[in-house]
């Protein structure tokens, strides 16, 4: 793929990437830092009842996320915070060594994203960490010139998805598109058609990767443009009757918006299967008209525990209980997750170092990262080769179903890859 093009469609995306953020991993690398972290660090953690706990020189990494503005997303923050008492009280932090968590809210400017990776540089940091941050691209030059790598989970901005600085555990934004279409292919689906925005990022996201996947993958695909300032899903759902497609929907659109294209389908008396991005509140929304539509996620979740394998069930349940612990009920069927898994992944990541952890040796130890079981996701591979050049570790997505008793089941044994 070609890179220009790939960033055009980012804008297209990012409305599904807010909403698909929606635990410590079982690899080899994981088992084998575990033992290390046994033999070697006795003088740097203490064993009590409740775990272990680290007490080594901390590990000093930054933190930003979008707390204010038109997007403010402090769950995000909630699940970083839990994760980090977490690793450093009970699982011994990264070889004896606890994290200690530089954390800084934006909000969603880049100017206040520079602000915050300043105040990283001037603290140390050996990485930064983004809950999400619309306007995170601007700190890349600084944190380039700093050797200070830029993790997180989804790919917020065009600079992040082909920068050579940047590493994300999530699925590529560029994927969900694709693994949308696999997916109905292998339901036996043959004809698509999904709504997106009347924008030239829309166009090109078309052009360049649905219509050419679609005919990879042997289905009908066409996309039906609307108004993005003044979308009439009651027009878009007649579309979809007339022209008679088996599957319809948006790989792009946020819970309001969702909300209302699928009760416009319901309401014109559409047939087929419904597709709604990452959109996981239709229940709370629409009620019984959300029965039968898909979703899709990027990782296992907690509203549907006994259909992930069973270290991925062991994950979850020890994350809803963590989250419990805290005080956070609330929150755990929801984007907290992806922070608090991030911190874990990130955890088995750094305990593969061996001598000094500064930004060069996270890199180092980033790039050297194949076939990873991150926490409640995928293996990951961090090179950058899962799509040419991009910063996301994989490209696989898992759907969902809401069934009749209006609970969320899982339709996939395995994740669906989003490349062709």
């Amino acid at each position: 793929m070609r890179r220009t093009r790939s960033i055009q469609i980012l804008a297209t995306l990012l409305p599904v990437l807010l909403l698909a953020a929606s635990c410590s991993s079982g690899s080899g690398e994981s088992s084998a830092a575990t033992a290390a972290e046994d033999e070697e660090t006795t003088e740097t953690t203490e064993t009590t009842a409740a775990g272990i706990t680290a007490t080594g020189e901390p590990i000093v990494i930054g933190f930003m996320n979008n707390e204010g503005g038109a997007f403010s997303v402090p769950e995000l923050r909630v699940g970083n915070e839990v994760a980090t008492d977490y690793v450093n009280e009970r699982l011994g932090g990264v070889n004896g060594r606890p994290f200690k968590v530089e954390r800084c809210a934006t909000d969603g400017t880049p100017e206040s994203a520079i602000d915050c990776v300043n105040q990283f540089i001037e603290r140390g940091v050996v990485a930064v960490l983004e809950g999400t941050d619309l306007g995170a691209d601007a700190g890349l030059p600084l944190l380039k010139d700093a050797g200070i790598p830029m993790l997180g989970h989804v790919q917020f901005g065009a600079g992040r998805m082909f920068d050579a600085n940047a590493f994300y555990f999530g699925a590529a934004a560029i994927a969900y598109g694709v693994a949308a279409l696999r997916y109905y292919a292998d339901e036996g689906v043959d004809t698509i058609a999904w709504f997106l925005p009347d924008e030239a990022t829309s166009h090109a996201f078309t052009d360049g990767f649905l219509l050419p996947a679609a005919e990879a993958i042997g289905v009908k695909y066409k996309t039906v443009y609307y108004d993005a300032a003044n979308p009439n899903w009651a027009v878009l759902a007649a579309t979809a009757v007339s022209e008679g497609v088996d599957a319809s929907g948006s790989v792009a659109a946020t819970d309001a918006q969702c909300a209302e294209m699928v009760s416009a389908l319901r309401d014109a008396g559409y047939q087929g299967r419904v597709f709604a991005a990452s959109c996981f509140n239709l229940v709370r929304d629409i009620g019984d008209k959300a029965i039968g539509v898909d979703t899709d996620a990027d990782h296992w979740i907690t509203s549907d525990i006994e259909s992930a394998p069973a270290a991925k069930q062991d994950q979850l349940r020890e994350y809803v209980r963590v989250m419990e612990d805290a005080g956070h009920r609330d929150l755990v069927h929801g984007n907290a997750l992806i922070t608090f898994a991030d911190m874990l992944t990130l955890r088995d990541v750094l305990s593969t170092i061996e001598g000094d952890i500064d930004g060069a040796a996270v890199t180092s130890a980033l790039m050297a990262t194949k076939d990873l079981d991150s926490f409640v996701g995928p293996s990951i591979t961090c090179d950058h080769s899962v799509m040419a050049g991009n910063s996301a570790c994989h490209a696989g997505l898992l759907f969902f179903q809401v069934q009749d008793d209006l609970t969320i089941k899982t339709m996939t044994p395995d994740f669906v890859l989003g490349v062709i």
